[in-house]
């Protein structure tokens, strides 16, 4: 036996639908719809708007808590010891950065020097003011971003 299952809530089938059913057990489903009238004027005809409710669904999403292992004593004093060396290597380049800083680039191009020193005594010295200037800026930028990568390295 086909069981045509339909619901239609505060609605009563009508004798129509019912015969559609040949019979058979059903029940009639119908969406929920507003009707809303409007009076016609003289020169216009009766028109009939339909509104659909939709009602949205919300769920609530709670936050994840990720429980922390509790650290043996070994590994707390492993983990100071490597914060201390994190902080040490942060400050040896905040120091450089520092220093690096205090270098004036003057208008006249024999004032600075670069000087570069390969491990088999080979030397390049360059006093171009354009060289100097991109010199010292990328080897700032670069200090920049390993104290960058230093303090993200240091947690608690």
């Amino acid at each position: 036996m086909d069981t045509l299952t339909v619901k239609k809530p505060n609605v009563k089938a009508t004798q129509k639908e019912v015969a559609g059913t040949n019979g058979k057990n059903a029940i009639i489903i119908a969406k929920t719809k507003q009707v809303e009238k409007v009076k016609p004027t003289e020169q216009e005809k009766p028109e009939v708007k339909s509104v659909e409710t939709v009602e949205p669904i919300v769920k609530a999403v709670e936050p994840v808590v990720i429980a922390k292992p509790q650290l043996s004593l070994e590994q707390k004093i492993e983990k100071i010891e490597n914060l201390k060396t994190l902080i040490e290597k942060r400050e040896k380049l905040e120091a450089s950065r520092k220093k690096l800083t205090s270098f004036v680039v003057g208008t006249n191009q024999f004032n600075e020097n670069i000087v570069l020193t390969d491990e088999n005594g080979n030397n390049f010295k360059t006093s171009n003011t354009e060289v100097f200037t991109k010199v010292v800026e990328t080897i700032n930028n670069t200090l920049i971003s390993k104290i960058t990568e230093i303090e993200e390295q240091i947690e608690f």
